[in-house]
This record gives C-alpha cells, structure tokens and sequence, in this order.
C-alpha cells in the first residue's frame, strides 16, 4: 500500500517529529521498565485500590502524565507497573495474596527521583477518601 503525502513541508516535520518522540518514548519505556525488574523490592504497606479494577483509570484521572500497568504472574500474584515516561521515574508492586494472613501482601522496587511512591499512595488515598468513585474513560467518576 502506498500513500502520496500532500501536505506542506511544516505538517511532514510535524508527523516525523511525533513519530520520533513515539520511538523515544516506547525506548525509555522499555528501559524503565527493565531497570524496575532488576531493582530490589522492599516491603510496603497495603494501598487500597491498587488492585481494583478501574486502578488505571483512578492512576489516569489523578496523575495524567503516569501510566499504570497490571499482569497476573500467578494466580496470587500481580504486578503493578506505575511509569512516568517523561520524568524516567517508576514504580513495580508486586502484590501477593497471603493464606494465613488472610489478606495482600505488597513489595515495592521504585526507580528515578521524583517520588512517585508516595504520590501513589497519595492518589490512591485520595480516591479512598472520595468514596472510591471509579472513573469513566472520559475522566468523569461514576
């Protein structure tokens, strides 16, 4: 398939120069990411939230320069991605059910300097003491 480009010289600049901070993006995305696989996880408190399942829509409406991420290892165990491209800061939770605890367990490995932890655990609060509404795609709670 082959499209014939009509428009001026600016728009062109335009469309490289987003195609290139796509490809920078995705690059330190993956980066970032293999960086947080490899630092230590230390032990952290359970944040309410973090395993709903609308998180990535509470994390989008409350940081929307972050994204969140989540997978099933096991089917006890998740991981939670929480990235800040732009800055190069993340967050990996792994969350793990607990059988004689009765309840999850968290572990936390957090790269980059801009604190994101806690300005996790501060939107999560924020949207417990709200009255946990769920945001829509649109940004609005329902």
């Amino acid at each position: 398939m082959t499209a014939t480009l009509t428009s001026p010289g600016t728009a062109l600049a335009e469309l490289v120069h987003a195609v290139t901070r796509i490809w920078r993006d995705e690059h330190r995305r993956a980066a970032l990411i293999t960086e947080l696989q490899s630092a230590a996880l230390v032990p952290a408190l359970f944040v309410p939230g973090i395993e709903h399942r609308g998180a990535a829509a509470i994390v989008a409406t409350g940081m929307p320069t972050v994204e969140y991420r989540r997978r099933t290892l096991h089917r006890r165990i998740d991981e939670h991605l929480i990235l800040d491209v732009e800055a190069g800061t993340g967050v990996r939770v792994m969350a793990c059910w607990d059988d004689r605890a009765h309840r999850v367990r968290m572990h936390v490995a957090e790269v980059g300097a801009s604190r994101l932890w806690e300005r996790s655990v501060a939107c999560f609060t924020a949207w417990e003491m709200t009255g946990r509404p769920v945001p829509t795609t649109d940004g609005s709670a329902s």
